[in-house]
């Protein structure tokens, strides 16, 4: 659940930015779009990296045990 947290935080930031940057209310919902999405491919390719970690330790293990 941290996660979601960390995505929303960052979303909120990004769109405040970007609002404050252009003035533009659309421009703020933007900015906090591609902000949020943006971290949450981050936290995706975290995700990814450690799942493919956890196989390779699992394939290690079988093999050597």
């Amino acid at each position: 659940m941290t996660w979601l947290w960390v995505i929303l935080i960052v979303a909120a930031i990004g769109g405040i930015l970007s609002y404050l940057s252009s003035g533009k209310a659309e421009d703020g919902v933007a900015g906090a779009a591609a902000s949020g999405a943006g971290c949450a491919i981050v936290i995706f390719q975290i995700f990814i990296a450690l799942v493919g970690i956890l196989i390779f330790l699992k394939i290690a293990g079988w093999l050597f045990s």
